[in-house]
């Protein structure tokens, strides 16, 4: 039987109050028991590294904090084909943003890029380094998003 490579990929810093969420999630789902072709990553505050992560896999879904000015706590879900532009919704909230390193992947690497991308993002509040933890808003809305990307897994079922 084939299976299908699996790429979960968790960004953040969790120095940085809320842009840690995507390493809450992370530590969250390590405890869960997932299909062996489900790999996590800590995707840190990685830029055009998380090119590394994602590359030839059949589906990756990836985790960060976005800043796009909406209201705190807020869980967006975007696909490869809706990206939005960078400059409305900010992801990664560090060194290159996650949607300019993945066009930047479509355009130098093409084939092995995936085709099944799914980017769950949550509207952060604070950001400032060396402040440890998640807003209650943001906290909130962690375990919705666990399920989620346990639903995009169990979709492939």
């Amino acid at each position: 039987m084939f299976f299908l490579k699996v790429v979960i990929l968790c960004c953040g810093n969790i120095l940085a109050a809320d842009d840690g969420f995507g390493i809450h999630v992370l530590d969250e789902l390590r405890k869960r028991n997932l299909p062996k072709n489900v790999e996590l990553i800590d995707g840190g505050t990685g830029g055009l590294d998380i090119l590394n992560y994602i590359e030839n896999a059949d589906k990756v879904i990836i985790v960060d904090a976005v800043s796009s000015g909406g209201e705190v706590g807020t869980i967006h879900r975007f696909t490869r084909g809706d990206l939005p532009e960078p400059d409305s919704v900010y992801f990664s909230l560090h060194d290159l943003g996650l949607i300019e390193a993945i066009r930047a992947g479509e355009a130098t690497m093409p084939a092995s890029m995936p085709d099944d991308i799914i980017i769950i993002g949550v509207e952060v509040e604070r950001v400032e380094q060396f402040n440890i933890g998640l807003t209650p808003e943001v906290d909130k809305a962690m375990p919705k998003v666990v399920k989620m990307v346990l639903d995009e897994i169990n979709t492939l079922s």
